[in-house]
């Protein structure tokens, strides 16, 4: 294990204690058992913990422990929670590998096709970074603050294939003169890079949802466990 993968493993050990202790003090707040927690942060470094129980019901733990009380606070809390979901359930890391992979394979069926190997290796570079962003232990909060790397990481990625699909125009328009493997393979990367969520901005798929996640924040204002004010 190096370095980094002992960081990583040291954050995601202090968080799950971290979450048992909330878990623990919900459980005297309101004697009920908790059936998730999760650590949100809707604004840089400061962090609420949203307790989900059966019914739904839900109740919003303060970084002390103590109950949160304010409803605009829950309401903030929930909705940055419920926008982080939407973009972890977007940004598909399996679909972005497939892709990475797919680049590999279109590159191997037609070695440097139209001096377009950079672009290629390009766009699965950005689909890896994408990748690795969702697949993070960082995501186990919900920072809302951390979707702006996801939106900057996309429009990379974005912009890497739109280059590719410019300069392959030429290989396109010849297809004819190609080697089925290597239009199949051209198709294959084609279709995963739409898989992949290439073709919307995130950010306008995540603008898209905020009405959602505001409804969703209401819902968790009312069915909270202790009273707000």
């Amino acid at each position: 294990m190096n370095n980094a993968e002992r960081d990583e493993s040291a954050w995601s050990e202090a968080l799950a204690a971290e979450l048992r202790e909330v878990e623990k003090a919900a459980l005297g707040l309101v004697s009920r058992g908790v059936i998730g927690v999760r650590a949100v942060e809707p604004i840089p470094g400061r962090r609420w913990y949203l307790c989900a129980f059966d019914g739904p019901a839900f109740l919003c733990v303060r970084r002390d422990l103590a109950p949160e009380s304010r409803t605009a606070q829950v309401r903030e809390v929930a909705a940055g929670s419920l926008l982080v979901e939407r973009a972890e359930a977007i940004v598909d890391a399996a679909e972005l590998k497939y892709l990475a992979g797919a680049a590999g394979r279109l590159l191997a069926a037609a070695g440097d096709p139209d001096d377009l190997e950079e672009s290629i290796q390009l766009v699965a570079h950005r689909a890896l970074q994408l990748a690795a962003w969702r697949e993070s232990v960082q995501r186990e909060v919900a920072s809302v603050a951390a979707l702006d790397s996801a939106v900057s990481l996309h429009e990379s990625f974005a912009k890497a294939y739109g280059a590719f699909v410019a300069l392959s125009q030429p290989l396109v328009e010849r297809q004819d003169e190609l080697e089925p493997n290597v239009i199949s393979s051209l198709r294959v990367f084609e279709k995963a890079a739409g898989r992949a969520g290439v073709g919307e901005p995130l950010a306008s798929r995540l603008g898209a949802t905020i009405g959602d996640c505001d409804e969703g924040a209401t819902q968790v204002v009312v069915a909270h466990l202790l009273p707000l004010s």
